[in-house]
């Protein structure tokens, strides 16, 4: 799996110009059905490619801009450790493929930008959490929803360098590679007791959390620790995430499954995610009426672009994007913002201005419209 925050999206939807492409589909993760995985990009790519011919595209230019969305075709690690959904963007500043706990619409986009929306429900206040595995040997990060946990691969990323857990006393080998290096991994070997371990794992977390908190980049979704107490403790100690839980899951993770993790995870962090939600619902009905709601989509798009949305809901049941009789699933963008597209720059303008977007299905919405909106002034 791989993590989109916020700062991932909006530079996303601040490429523009030119022809862009917008691939989803869901995938499977496991069992005979993965190899529908491949089938269903290569129809996507299909979809796209009979647009761009259509759209009078000379087919060297075609070719020259699919090529890396077939490169992903036979990608092996993409199709051996798939999520359940996968999103790809093609256009003139590079690709970008995104492996996604969420299953998403199969939709291609052909416009000069990138649509986003589809992936809104990752960056729910209420939508997403982590669990940062503690164990003798290895650091583990996962990335959790309501749906199941997906270990993020940290290849290249500073948090990598801090993956292996320094073990007791130093005096025999003692190694730290900084982030130049080519090592790569903290690791200490000897015999020892706990406490001679201690500040060693102490500074160590210090760097773990210093390299988690980058890489999150100010997403203020919650952290559970999985560990034992010892370690967890010791983290702790360490700890400058505003939203690192106070209870964890105890005991050794080494041996236990995603699900097992993602189900006591869950029970942790469902009544805090649900609760800012629920709470924001709640203040929306009980500001009806006194001008600072709105659920008009041209209203809350003007106010959103001027930064006066505070709180937005975006309800994902709303229509499918085609509206082609054939039923492809290819939306071919419209010049200006249509009132489907002002759904989509809503949500993106709200998270641009430091606003909170809960991209919800409709039994949750605060009212029956398709968006609803909670306006700073």
């Amino acid at each position: 799996m791989d993590i989109i925050n916020t700062q991932d999206l909006l530079r996303l939807t601040d490429q523009r110009g030119g022809t862009r492409i917008s691939l989803f589909l869901p995938t499977h993760r496991g069992g005979p059905q993965t190899e529908r995985n491949r089938i269903r990009l290569k129809n996507q790519l299909r979809y796209a490619h009979h647009a761009l011919r259509t759209d009078g595209m000379p087919a060297g230019q075609i070719d020259a801009m699919l090529e890396p969305g077939y490169r992903l075709l036979n990608l092996v690690g993409l199709w051996e450790q798939p999520s359940d959904g996968l999103a790809v963007f093609l256009g003139p500043d590079g690709p970008c493929h995104l492996r996604v706990p969420l299953r998403l619409p199969e939709l291609v986009t052909v416009g000069d930008r990138f649509v986003v929306r589809p992936l809104l429900p990752l960056l729910n206040a209420g939508g997403h959490f982590y669990v940062l595995a503690l164990s003798q040997d290895e650091i583990r990060l996962f990335h959790g929803t309501r749906i199941g946990l997906d270990q993020v691969q940290l290849d290249g990323l500073p948090l990598a360098v801090w993956l292996t857990m320094p073990r007791r006393q130093p005096q025999v080998h003692a190694f730290l590679a900084d982030r130049g290096g080519t090592g790569g991994r903290a690791m200490f070997h000897g015999g020892g007791t706990d406490n001679d371990a201690k500040p060693l794992i102490l500074q160590h977390f210090r760097r773990v959390d210093h390299a988690l908190r980058e890489l999150l980049a100010g997403d203020q979704a919650p952290v559970v620790l999985a560990g034992v107490r010892y370690l967890q403790a010791i983290y702790r100690q360490a700890n400058a995430h505003p939203q690192l839980l106070p209870t964890g899951i105890d005991g050794s993770p080494t041996y236990a499954s995603p699900d097992q993790l993602h189900r006591r995870a869950w029970a942790l962090v469902e009544p805090l995610l649900r609760g800012h939600e629920t709470a924001a619902a709640t203040r929306y009905r009980a500001l009806q009426g006194t001008g600072a709601t709105s659920n008009t989509p041209e209203e809350v798009f003007t106010a959103a672009r001027q930064g006066r949305v505070e709180t937005l809901f975006l309800c994902t049941n709303t229509p499918e994007w085609r509206t082609r009789a054939d039923r492809e699933p290819l939306v071919l963008l419209a010049d200006g913002p249509t009132p489907n597209d002002q759904l989509d720059l809503a949500a993106v303008a709200t998270l641009r201005h430091a606003g909170t977007v809960y991209a919800v299905p409709a039994a949750r919405m605060p009212d029956a419209n398709p968006l609803a909106a909670i306006l700073r002034y």
